[in-house]
C-alpha cells in the first residue's frame, strides 16, 4: 500500500493584448478549472442520522446542495458538479477556477473546500499458475503439524489465527456482506462465484474508475489483481484457496482503473455508495501517509460510515520508516487500522533445476517483466559489469550474475547488468550475491526498468546451478514453501507501518497475517497470485469481523473492534523474541485470534474501552477506568495484571532505537475482581511513563484480565503513549546528518539539489548566469505531523518580507532517515518585484501538531546564514 498528495494545479492560458487602441479587445485570460471537494455543514450527511430519519435527511442534503449551487450562481462563481455525496459526506466534487476557490469557500453553508488527495495504486500481486498452486497445497499438506490445519486451509488464511478452527465449527460468515473498495473483483474466478455479474458471491458494486456498472478487475489496470487478491482473502472458496469468511457475500467498488491512482473524490463516491448499499463490513486496502489526519475528509467519511453501523478495516500502511507513519484513512478514529505479520512459511515462486526435486526459490524484482508460469531454458554463468556482450551470445538463456564490485562499492548496478544481459539476448537475469549469507535471497534493485524478468536467488542455490552440467535447463512454474525462522515466523512484518497517528491516535488497532499470502487473481493473470503487506492483512480482519457478525449480528462496529482487541495475541519482538514484546505502536493489540474472539462473543465477556490512547504524558500518571463485562449466567473472577512492550526512542526513522525501559501500570484497588452474572465491574488503572526515557519515547503495553476459568479467554486492553512532551521532539531530523556526516541539516545552499554544509549564498542578478539566481534550504524534518511549515525571508532588520513556501499538514519526510527536500527563494518579493540589494536570511517556522489536536501547536524555528542580493 503506497500514496501521494495532489498539488494545487493552476495553468494560466495567456493571450496577447491588442497593440493598438482601435483593434478589438482581446478576451480575458482563461483559467483551467480544477477539481475540489466541497463539504457542507448546512445539513448532516444521511448516515449521521438515525435510520428512521434518513429519508428526511436525504431530502435536506439535496436541498442544501441545491442552495449552494444557487448561491454560487448568484456570486458568479463558475463551477461544474462532478459528483454528489449524500451518505457519509454532505458535499460535492466540483470543478472551479483556482482563483475562485476562496469565493466558493465563503458561500453560506460551506464547511471546507479542499484539493483532493491522489492515492497511488497499490502494487500488483505476483501471478502464479494453477500448477504452482497445486504444489503449494501439496507442500502445505505435507508439512503441517500433527492435528493442525493443512492444505487449502492454510494456503490463504494461514494456521495462525484460529480461522481454520472456526470453519470446522461451521462459522463461515454466512449472511454477512463485505464491500471491497479496490481495483474491482474478477467475479468469474472459481473462488469468487465463477459466473457473470452479479453472481452468488459478488452480489453488487460499481466501477467508479470508469463510471459504469461493471466492477471487473481489469488485468491491464494500474493495480491489476489487487482487489481480486483481497477479495479471495476475505471470502474466496474453491479447490485451491479458502478465505477467512468463505460464506460471506461481496460487493466490488472499483476505484483504481487505468490511471496511476485514485482521487479522493472517487474514494468518497465509493464510500458513499457502500453506505447506501448497506454493507456489514467494508475493506480498504489503500492509503497514504502524506499529511495523514483523522480530521481529513476521507477519514471523516470512514468515521461516519462506521458510526452508521458498518465495520471498516483499513490497511495501516507499508514502509520501513519507524513510528508515526499510519496512513489516511487508517488514521480515522473509528477505523480498524491493521498491521501485517509474517506467515509461518514463505510461498516463493521457484525454478526447477533439471530433474532435481529441490526447487530454487526466487524473489522477483518489480522493475522487470513478470516471470512466466511455464517453459524452460538453459542457464549461463555471466561474469560482466556493464560492458556490452556480443550480440546474441545469450540468446534464450537464463543468465546468472553477481553484483559487479570494485573495492568496497558497486561499479555497475544490478539493473544495469540486467540491461546488458537483455541486449545480449538473455531470456531472464538471475542475481546471486556471495557477500551475503548463503541462504539469503537478494532483493532491492535500483534503478530504472528492464524488459526481461529479473529475479534473486540464494547463493546456496546458485552454487547448485553452477555445479550442474552446462546444458541443464531451468524450468519455470515451480513452488518452494520455505519455513520462516523462529525469530520471524508469525511475528510483525518489519515493513508494516507504525503508529501512532500524527496526533497520537491509537494506531494500528490489530495485526493479521499479511506476509506472503496466496490468493485469487483474474484469469488473464493465471487465476492465483502471491502478495505481501497490510493490504493483505486488512481483509483478514474484515473476514474475521464477518465471522463474528454471523454468530452475533447484533454487534456494533465498536463492539466488533472491542472483541477483536480484547482477545488478540501480543507478539514478541521480531528478530529478538527474548527481548520482549514488539512495540504496541507497530502491532496494536496484537495478532487477531478468531477462535478466542468467537468464544468471548458467545460468552458475553469483554473489557471497555478496548484501547487506551494516552497521548504525551508530560511526566504525569494517566488514570483510566476499565469496565469488565460478564453476560454469562455464572460469575467470573479475573486477576488484573500487566504486560509491557519494548519502547521506541526518537528520532523517528527506520533505524528506530529500542528502549527496554517499560511503562508501569498499577491497579488502583484489588487485583482480583469478581464480576457477577450479567454484571459489570469497573477497575481503575494508573499508567506511568518509563523511568528515564527521553521525551518523545513511544511506549506501550497491556492491562491483562486472566480468568480463573481457563476455558475462558484472557482479555487484554493495550495502551499506547509518549513520554514527556511530544512538542520537545526536534522538528529537524538528526539522523540525516548523523548518517551523512558531510552535510548539515538544515543547510543553506545555492540551488535545489545542491547538497552540502551551511554556506552564505549570493543571489546575483547582475550577470548572465542563472547558477546564482536562487537560495535554497535543504531540509529533512522529523516531527510526526506539522500543522504548518513556512519558509520566510527576513531583511536586515528582521522583518518578514516574503514567504516563498507555506504548506499545511505535512508528515515528516525523514522516512528511512535520509529523506530530504529543498525550499527555495528566487530573490523576489510577494508582488513579483526583485528584492532590493542587501542582506537577508531565510527562516523555517515549524508549527507542530503535537500530542493533543485541541492544543495550540508548539513552534520551532531555524534561521539560515546570510543571503546577499546584488545586481
Amino acid at each position: 500500500m503506497h500514496a501521494s498528495r495532489a498539488a494545487w494545479l493552476a495553468a494560466l492560458l495567456l493571450v496577447p493584448v491588442a497593440p493598438a487602441a482601435a483593434a478589438p479587445r482581446a478576451p480575458a485570460p482563461a483559467e483551467r478549472p480544477v477539481t475540489y471537494v466541497v463539504t457542507l455543514d448546512s445539513a448532516p450527511a444521511v448516515r449521521e442520522t438515525a435510520p428512521s430519519e434518513r429519508r428526511g435527511a436525504a431530502a435536506r442534503v439535496d436541498t442544501s446542495q441545491r442552495a449552494l449551487l444557487s448561491a454560487a450562481e448568484r456570486a458568479e462563481v463558475p463551477l461544474t458538479v462532478v459528483r454528489h455525496y449524500r451518505h457519509v459526506v454532505n458535499g460535492l466534487a466540483v470543478q472551479v477556477p483556482p482563483s475562485r476557490a476562496d469565493d466558493l469557500a465563503s458561500l453560506p453553508g460551506v464547511a471546507s473546500v479542499t484539493a483532493p488527495a491522489v492515492y497511488e495504486a497499490p502494487e500488483r500481486p505476483t501471478p502464479v499458475s494453477a500448477e504452482t498452486m497445486r504444489r503449494a497445497l501439496a507442500d502445505a499438506a505435507g508439512t503441517a503439524r500433527s492435528g493442525a490445519p493443512a492444505g487449502r486451509e492454510i494456503v490463504t488464511v494461514t494456521d495462525l489465527t484460529g480461522v481454520a478452527e472456526a470453519h470446522r465449527e461451521g462459522v463461515t460468515g454466512r449472511g454477512v456482506t463485505v464491500g471491497i473498495v479496490d481495483s474491482g473483483i474478477a467475479y468469474d474466478h472459481p473462488a469468487l462465484g465463477g459466473g457473470g455479474f452479479p453472481n452468488a458471491k459478488v452480489v453488487g458494486g460499481y466501477d467508479f474508475a470508469d463510471g459504469d456498472e461493471d466492477p471487473y478487475d481489469d488485468p491491464l489496470g494500474s493495480a491489476a489483481g489487487h482487489g481480486t487478491h483481497v477479495a479471495g482473502i476475505v471470502a474466496g472458496d474453491d479447490d485451491h484457496i479458502v478465505g477467512v469468511a468463505p460464506g460471506a457475500r461481496l460487493r466490488a467498488y472499483r476505484v483504481f482503473g487505468s490511471g496511476s491512482g485514485a482521487g479522493e473524490e472517487v474514494l468518497l463516491a465509493a464510500l458513499d455508495r457502500a453506505a447506501a448499499d448497506g454493507n456489514d463490513v467494508v475493506n480498504l486496502s489503500l492509503g497514504s501517509p502524506i499529511g495523514a489526519r483523522a480530521g481529513g475528509v476521507l477519514a471523516t467519511a470512514v468515521d461516519r460510515l462506521v458510526a452508521s453501523g458498518t465495520t471498516v478495516a483499513v490497511a495501516n500502511g507499508n514502509g520501513f520508516a519507524g513510528p508515526f507513519r499510519t496512513s489516511e484513512p487508517a488514521v480515522a478514529d473509528r477505523a480498524i487500522a491493521v498491521g501485517s505479520t509474517y506467515s509461518t512459511r514463505s510461498p516463493y515462486l521457484a525454478l526447477r533445476l533439471g530433474d532435481d526435486p529441490s526447487p530454487v526459490a526466487y524473489s522477483q524484482a518489480g522493475r522487470g517483466a513478470r516471470t512466466p508460469s511455464t517453459g524452460s531454458a538453459p542457464w549461463a554463468d555471466v561474469r560482466t559489469g556493464c560492458q556490452p556482450l556480443p550480440e546474441g551470445s545469450l540468446d534464450g538463456r537464463i543468465a546468472l550474475f553477481t553484483p559487479a564490485k570494485s573495492g568496497d562499492g558497486p561499479v555497475c548496478r544490478p539493473l544495469d547488468v540486467a540491461r546488458t544481459l537483455q541486449a545480449a539476448g538473455a531470456a531472464a537475469a538471475v542475481q546471486h550475491d556471495p557477500s551475503i549469507p548463503e541462504s539469503a535471497i537478494p532483493l532491492a534493485l535500483c534503478c530504472g526498468t528492464v524488459g526481461i524478468p529479473v529475479i534473486g536467488i540464494s547463493e546456496k542455490d546458485a552454487l547448485r546451478i553452477l555445479a550442474s552440467p552446462p546444458d541443464t535447463r531451468l524450468s519455470w512454474g515451480a513452488y518452494a514453501g520455505i519455513p520462516l525462522a523462529d525469530h520471524a515466523a508469525g511475528l510483525m512484518d518489519l515493513g508494516s507501518a507504525w503508529g501512532p497517528g500524527g496526533e497520537m491516535e491509537f494506531k494500528p488497532a490489530l495485526a493479521a497475517p499479511g506476509g506472503y499470502i496466496l490468493s485469487s487473481m483474474p484469469k488473464a493473470l493465471d487465476w492465483y497470485g502471491v502478495s505481501s503487506g497490510t493490504s493483505m492483512a486488512a481483509p483478514h480482519i474484515a473476514g474475521v469481523a464477518a465471522l463474528l457478525l454471523e454468530k452475533s449480528p447484533e454487534l456494533t462496529p465498536a463492539a466488533v473492534q472491542s472483541v477483536l482487541q480484547n482477545t488478540a495475541t501480543p507478539l514478541a519482538m521480531t528478530g529478538d523474541p527474548a527481548r520482549g514484546a514488539q512495540p504496541v505502536a507497530q502491532q496494536g493489540a496484537g495478532r487477531v485470534d478468531a477462535r478466542a474472539a468467537l468464544s468471548a462473543g458467545r460468552g458475553g465477556a469483554g473489557v471497555s474501552p478496548s484501547e487506551l490512547p494516552l497521548r504525551d504524558l508530560e511526566g504525569r500518571p494517566a488514570i483510566r477506568a476499565l469496565t469488565v463485562r460478564n453476560d454469562s449466567d455464572r460469575p467470573v473472577t479475573y486477576t488484573v495484571g500487566h504486560r509491557t512492550a519494548v519502547s521506541a526512542a526518537p528520532p523517528y526513522t527506520a533505524d528506530w532505537v529500542p528502549d527496554d525501559a517499560a511503562a508501569r501500570l498499577d491497579v488502583l484497588g484489588p487485583e482480583r475482581v469478581t464480576v457477577a452474572p450479567h454484571g459489570r465491574r469497573t477497575v481503575l488503572v494508573s499508567v506511568r511513563q518509563p523511568t528515564g526515557a527521553v521525551d518523545g519515547t513511544v511506549f506501550g503495553g497491556w492491562a491483562e484480565f486472566t480468568p480463573d476459568d481457563r476455558a475462558r479467554p484472557v482479555l487484554r486492553v493495550p495502551y499506547q503513549g509518549v513520554s514527556g512532551d511530544l512538542d520537545s521532539v526536534s522538528a529537524v531530523n538528526p539522523t540525516f546528518s548523523a548518517i551523512n556526516t558531510t552535510l548539515d541539516n538544515p543547510a543553506l545552499r545555492p540551488a535545489p539539489g545542491s547538497f552540502g554544509r551551511n554556506l552564505p549564498v549570493t543571489i546575483d542578478r547582475g550577470n548572465a548566469s542563472t547558477a546564482d539566481d536562487t537560495a535554497s534550504v535543504m531540509l529533512s524534518h522529523g516531527f510526526p505531523l506539522l500543522e504548518r511549515l513556512r519558509l520566510q525571508v527576513l531583511d536586515a532588520r528582521g522583518r518578514v518580507v516574503a514567504t516563498p513556501y507555506d504548506e499545511r499538514w505535512l508528515t515528516r519526510n525523514s522516512g528511512a532517515g535520509t529523506g530530504v527536500g529543498f525550499h527555495t527563494w528566487d530573490g523576489t518579493l510577494p508582488d513579483g518585484s526583485p528584492a532590493p540589494a542587501g542582506d537577508y536570511r531565510l527562516r523555517l517556522v515549524f508549527d507542530k501538531a503535537g500530542g493533543d489536536r485541541d492544543h495550540t501547536p508548539g513552534t520551532e524555528t531555524w534561521t539560515s546564514p546570510e543571503v546577499t542580493v546584488t545586481g
